[in-house]
């Protein structure tokens, strides 16, 4: 068995933060709650004690639920199996420990005889739930960036293989969607977003016409317009203003004239 210093570290820098977040956590709530009351060592002990439901919640949800449900698609059955979670660790743990530990020890004065008041469970299923928010949150993210990082990557792999490939991928709203260069008729602008005229369809992607350009290196295309870029082998008629493709008028903007004389060879 071949020990790996960078897999120990890794493994001890997560457990760190994780110790870290949970200090923060009970030291946060400890202050909100002492300074109300000012009894920090009752407080602080209640967070304590509060802590084992909601680590069964964080850590169930983190490491089983979001993997094996969210990340998968199945969101109606993650949202249905987190509710499940979190009435039984609310009602099993959190309320079982705050009705015979914390309210005979530190909450004297609070009054309850019934364990299944709906009031009190739902506070404290509220209670219980405000420790997941950032974790939960922070997996969001480290998901949602990773696949914007692996969409980058694949686009990046584009320009340096796109003369060999003849084809581009581009992200048209949750899916990359394959298109093939020589059936692009041509490319408009509309902000933030371009929509791509091929011979058998019209799709719009989330992209900069300016990054489209890039990608487009061989010689069957031209920039004709601030908005358009179009493909060579569909002008069927142009003139100094204006150019034909496939029945479609595309205006020659004056900054790309000279460009656009130079490739079509009109005077």
């Amino acid at each position: 068995m071949k020990f790996s210093f960078s897999s120990t570290y890794q493994n001890s820098n997560r457990i760190t933060k994780h110790l870290g977040y949970w200090l923060v956590f009970v030291c946060f709530f400890t202050l909100v709650w002492g300074t109300y009351d000012n009894d920090y060592f009752r407080n602080f002990m209640i967070q304590i004690l509060s802590l084992p439901a909601r680590l069964i919640l964080v850590y169930v949800a983190l490491y089983f639920l979001f993997p094996n449900f969210f990340l998968k698609k199945k969101y109606a059955m993650f949202v249905f199996l987190y509710t499940l979670l979190l009435i039984f660790v609310t009602v099993f743990i959190q309320r079982v420990l705050f009705f015979h530990v914390v309210q005979p020890n530190y909450l004297q004065n609070f009054e309850t005889s019934n364990f299944f008041v709906v009031t009190e469970i739902m506070n404290t299923l509220l209670d219980v739930n405000i420790a997941i928010i950032i974790p939960l949150g922070y997996v969001f993210f480290k998901s949602w960036h990773a696949t914007n990082q692996k969409t980058i990557e694949l686009e990046n792999q584009q320009l340096n293989s796109i003369k060999e490939e003849e084809f581009i991928y581009l992200k048209v709203e949750k899916s990359l969607q394959k298109i093939f260069l020589k059936d692009i008729i041509f490319i408009e602008s509309l902000k933030n977003y371009v929509k791509v005229k091929t011979t058998n369809r019209e799709i719009v992607a989330y992209k900069s016409i300016s990054s489209i350009e890039e990608m487009l290196t061989n010689k069957k295309f031209l920039r004709v317009h601030r908005s358009f870029i179009v493909g060579l082998n569909f002008i069927d008629s142009f003139s100094p203003s204006k150019l034909i493709l496939k029945g479609i008028s595309i205006p020659v903007g004056r900054k790309y004239k000279d460009e656009v004389k130079d490739v079509l060879g009109y005077f």
